[in-house]
């Protein structure tokens, strides 16, 4: 055998163990390492393994994309109830206080018949004229009482600001102050020039 026979031999692995002695000899360490060159460190890759991987991801992909879709479907549906009450409770409040005008104005159409008659009344009676009978003089002061405070509340709920009408919406005490404050003011504030702009008690 001349040198470079020689030479060439070595090159080709004659006179170095093969891989496939290699892996006769030590199976465990060649798939071993095999593994580690192939796959993530420290994963023994076995046939079947990647395949298995694969699938595995695409189920929990698959999973995922439909858990997703439910949580939109839910959120839209979510969206639409509240839409749907929102406008419920707004119609239901329009309508509130379009009764409680209209019941606003009523009162002071009727107490727009007595005015004229009780203010005549009390100011004969405050001139020295005699009551036609007993507590003439108080019934007229309080019929004027009320309808003041009847015009009072048509101003409220026809032209205060949102959140005043709200109050005379809720009525019992809320009501009650709010009247209150606009007789003691003689008008109420609306909601025009950011709340500012006051307009006089109706009458």
């Amino acid at each position: 055998m001349t040198p470079q026979s020689s030479r060439m031999k070595r090159r080709a692995g004659v006179h170095h163990p093969s891989t496939q002695n290699r892996r006769a000899a030590d199976p465990a360490h060649y798939f071993s390492t095999q593994s580690l060159r192939g796959g993530e460190p420290g994963c023994c890759i076995v046939q079947g393994a990647s395949a298995t991987c694969g699938a595995q991801r695409n189920r929990e992909s698959v999973a995922d994309r439909r858990r997703i879709t439910a949580l939109r479907s839910e959120l839209a549906d979510a969206e639409r109830a509240l839409r749907a009450r929102t406008r419920r409770e707004a119609a239901r409040l329009a309508d509130a206080e379009r009764g409680a005008l209209w019941e606003a104005r009523d009162a002071c159409r009727a107490f727009d018949r007595i005015r004229p008659n009780s203010s005549a009344r009390l100011e004969a009676i405050r001139a020295g004229s005699s009551e036609r009978f007993r507590g003439e003089r108080q019934l007229a002061e309080r019929a004027l009482r009320e309808a003041d405070r009847a015009d009072a509340a048509y101003t409220v709920i026809a032209f205060a600001k949102r959140d005043d009408r709200l109050r005379y919406l809720r009525g019992g005490h809320e009501r009650e102050a709010v009247i209150r404050e606009a007789m003691a003011r003689g008008g109420v504030f609306t909601g025009a020039c950011g709340g500012k702009h006051f307009r006089e008690t109706s009458r």
